[in-house]
């Protein structure tokens, strides 16, 4: 439909009876799986910026959905909501897209939404907004089956398993813009919403006063990244895991594989996040379950403006994690850069088994990034406290093709290259980074594969309460004081 016929149908549409909802079908959408409804959706929004209103989405019949081809501008003070409350249908291991109902947005943007070095958000925030209870499927980002991946006349075949998980994301997957962004972000609430196929789903710039809640995803990139976050930021009950929208698991294990030999694949990239509170998150098959702050080699990416950030010393996320299910990853948590106030985390399990071609030189020689947990050089003067941590390892191949245990692989529990800074920074002593553990429970792990260090490394690994494979062990010290 013409746009102009799009802003009359507008004009012309009933206003809804309590003066402050609009839904989208009264501005032209039809939510059947083949119109463009993005012209309708940004008209509802726009009605509804007037007033502060709310966006409803109506649900659509099995099959259907809203189509979205580009960016969606929320204004301030705006809700979109399909679902009252809860997740928008049923949804285990699967639902067949001729079964999905309700409150299904398809996403769909436009190639000119994400060609070259900057790509276009699906919804672009402006602050003060809710999105509850929808469910987000990018259903033309390629996610094939094993079945089909091995198939001579498949367009997704490669010779070797090794060459399809190098090459296939860089070969075939979609890099989309963030499925939610904005520019600057506070008092912002998104719960109960569904996504698959993303390449980032959640990307801000700036943040404060952020609930993230009850969110059940997975996709090629980055969860939740923020990259300068002043004020409150809240987390819990996130559900990252790969049988969103498609079968179980077992039957996509080339493509999981692919995803999380990359590590652009993050679940929780922070970048300066002052007070963050994580909580009930289980990641299951990702290269890293937590980046926290950044450096030259890595800096926090916005694909959106195409900038690159590295926060200053003292300027690195602090805050708490508490209930944490790291499975099947490459790197649990990778410590980047330092702060005076400490990172605490309780009650985590991290359970490392998916293999990497990077390297450490270690002073033992080289070894395999592929630990529970990284201290990198900028973390100097930092300290992570730890209460009740599990850490183990299995090679599960029908989850990941290729997966290794640690000992397999080369890796370790413990990675430490953090040769510290002599030089002061008003009372703080950055000659040193720690990592103070109360409750070490390893299995699965033999003792050559626990620490490993770079021979310039000053970080230590405390441990008080340590039971390592069943058996008990005195308290213990790795890495240089």
């Amino acid at each position: 439909m013409p746009a102009a016929a799009l802003c009359l149908l507008a004009l012309l549409a009933d206003p809804p009876a309590n003066g402050w909802e609009f839904r989208v079908t009264a501005y032209g959408a039809k939510g059947d799986a083949t119109t463009d409804d993005t012209a309708a959706f940004q008209a509802a929004a726009d009605a509804a910026g007037a007033v502060g209103g709310v966006v409803r989405l109506d649900p659509v019949a099995p099959g259907g959905g809203y189509v979205v081809s580009s960016t969606v501008r929320l204004p301030p003070g705006v809700s979109l909501i399909g679902a009252p409350s809860g997740m928008p249908f049923f949804l285990w291991e699967g639902v067949p897209r001729a079964q999905q109902r309700g409150a299904v947005i398809l996403a769909r943007p436009r190639a000119d939404q994400y060609q070259g070095e900057k790509s276009r958000p699906l919804f672009e925030l402006g602050g003060g907004n809710l999105v509850r209870g929808v469910y987000i499927l990018y259903d033309e980002q390629p996610w094939p089956s094993d079945e089909e991946v091995q198939r001579a006349a498949s367009p997704y075949h490669y010779a070797t398993f090794e060459q399809f998980r190098e090459r296939f994301v860089n070969d075939h997957a979609r890099r989309y813009g963030p499925t939610f962004w904005g520019r600057h972000v506070a008092g912002v609430t998104i719960e109960d919403v569904t996504c698959h196929g993303y390449w980032d789903f959640c990307v801000f710039p700036a943040a404060g006063k952020v609930f993230l809640e009850r969110i059940y995803l997975y996709g090629y990139g980055r969860g939740f990244a923020l990259q300068e976050a002043r004020d409150t930021v809240r987390i819990r009950g996130i559900h990252l895991v790969p049988n969103v929208s498609t079968a179980i698991s077992w039957q996509h294990a080339w493509l999981q594989a692919a995803i999380a030999w990359r590590p652009e694949n993050i679940a929780f990239d922070f970048g300066t996040v002052d007070g963050y509170s994580v909580s009930d998150v289980v990641v299951f098959v990702c290269h890293t379950g937590f980046r926290l702050g950044a450096d030259a080699a890595r800096p926090f990416g916005d694909p959106v403006t195409g900038g690159r950030y590295v926060p200053e010393w003292g300027q690195a996320p602090w805050g708490s994690l508490d209930n944490i299910k790291l499975d099947n990853v490459v790197v649990g948590f990778e410590l980047l850069s330092g702060t005076i106030l400490p990172n605490q985390l309780r009650n985590i399990m991290v359970h490392v088994s998916l293999p990497t071609a990077t390297q450490i030189a270690t002073a033992g020689g080289p070894v395999a990034r592929q630990a529970a947990f990284v201290i990198e050089p900028g973390f100097a003067g930092a300290t992570a406290q730890v209460s009740q941590l599990a850490i183990s390892s299995f090679s599960p191949d029908r989850v990941a093709k290729g997966a290794q245990m640690v000992h397999q692989a080369g890796g370790r529990a413990f990675l430490a290259a953090c040769p510290g800074i002599d030089e002061r920074l008003h009372y703080a002593d950055r000659r040193q980074a720690a990592i103070a553990v109360q409750g070490l429970v390893i299995s699965n792990l033999t003792p050559p594969s626990l620490f490993a260090a770079t021979a310039d490394n000053r970080a230590v690994v405390e441990v008080r309460s340590f039971r390592l494979n069943g058996v008990g062990q005195p308290d213990v010290t790795w890495g240089s004081p």
